[in-house]
């Protein structure tokens, strides 16, 4: 099958994962990016003050997909606007949406004004809003990991540990929210390493954990394989749902510790209350449980990653949505 994907052209990213496994099975795929229309300095200054460069941009988008000639389109970008949709639903062909993001994520609601055949969101709060408030075709689906890039180690937990000398990660935008609970955690004693981008008004107090960088790719596994705790607390928008990052870190082997959700007793098979917390404090005290209980927190993440790598792949979630359209 053609198809065309509608989102942004980097690495690790939600687009790139969906080529990647499309491809594996066998489909052929194109991403088509704002971002690569008109050189990213023009783009960005003149879409922020001028309709007519936008429509322009959204007349070249259209068509280069037309002239690709897709038998299915999948929109991730949130951001595309509805003649665009409209435009390709008309020439007979399938377009769906799948968003991965937070409900606060949505810009200017452009989502609820393009006729997409179906909708797909991982919140079961905006599945439920969608459906019985808007009456539109939206699935629940979850999101997954990439065994391709995020890779198992092929060290031992014990001989890994060691080596990358980290008792608990936190990666990724480094949030104020976020900064909040590492300073709280950090004025508790915990010994906190952060790798990602820091947002504005990064609490200076976490300078000295901060690596000044992000990771990626193989370093990126071999960094969360390594820690002995990563410590994933939830954008405060995900109201029923989950981050990504709880799939990659699970899907390459680490083990994480994470905001309670009650989706969890559907994603893992074990207690939630044994890797989630709901507060502060509980976060505190399975923090230092772990970390002063090895073998523990080694069969917990050994029994997770089986798991995961064998229901929360790209393949199984590519699979469930094609099978609800």
């Amino acid at each position: 099958m053609k198809i065309a994907i509608i989102g942004a052209i980097n690495f690790d990213s939600l687009e790139y994962h969906l080529e990647d496994e499309l491809k594996n099975q066998g489909h052929e795929v194109v991403i088509f990016d704002f971002k690569r229309i008109f050189p990213k300095k023009i783009d960005f200054g003149i879409s922020q003050i001028s309709a007519s460069f936008v429509e322009k941009k959204n007349k070249e988008l259209l068509s280069r997909i037309l002239n690709f000639s897709p038998e299915l389109v999948i929109g991730v970008y949130r951001h595309i606007h509805p003649s665009v949709v409209k435009e390709i639903k008309a020439e007979g062909i399938k377009i769906i949406h799948i968003n991965p993001d937070a409900l606060t994520n949505l810009q200017n609601q452009q989502l609820f004004a393009e006729p997409y055949d179906a909708y797909f969101t991982k919140d079961p709060y905006m599945v439920s809003f969608m459906r019985d408030k808007l009456a539109l075709n939206v699935f629940q689906y979850q999101e997954a990991f990439n065994p391709r890039v995020h890779k198992n180690s092929e060290v031992s937990y014990e001989e890994l540990e060691k080596e990358v000398d980290i008792d608990v990660l936190c990666f990724g935008n480094l949030y104020p929210y976020r900064n909040r609970m590492l300073r709280l955690l950090k004025g508790r004693g915990i010994n906190i390493t952060l790798f990602g981008h820091p947002s504005k008004y990064f609490d200076p107090y976490l300078d000295e954990n901060y690596q000044n960088r992000g990771i990626y790719g193989d370093e990126k596994a071999k960094i969360l394989n390594g820690a002995k705790i990563v410590l994933n607390n939830f954008h405060y928008a995900e109201i029923e749902s989950v981050n990504n990052k709880f799939y990659e870190v699970t899907g390459c082997g680490a083990f994480q510790i994470c905001d309670y959700k009650p989706i969890l007793k559907d994603l893992i098979p074990i207690d939630p209350k044994l890797v989630s917390f709901r507060t502060i404090d509980e976060a505190e005290s399975l923090i230092n449980h772990y970390l002063v209980n090895p073998e523990e927190r080694w069969e917990l993440r050994k029994l997770l990653n089986d798991y995961f790598r064998k229901n929360h792949t790209y393949e199984k979630m590519v699979n469930t949505i094609f099978d609800s359209i």
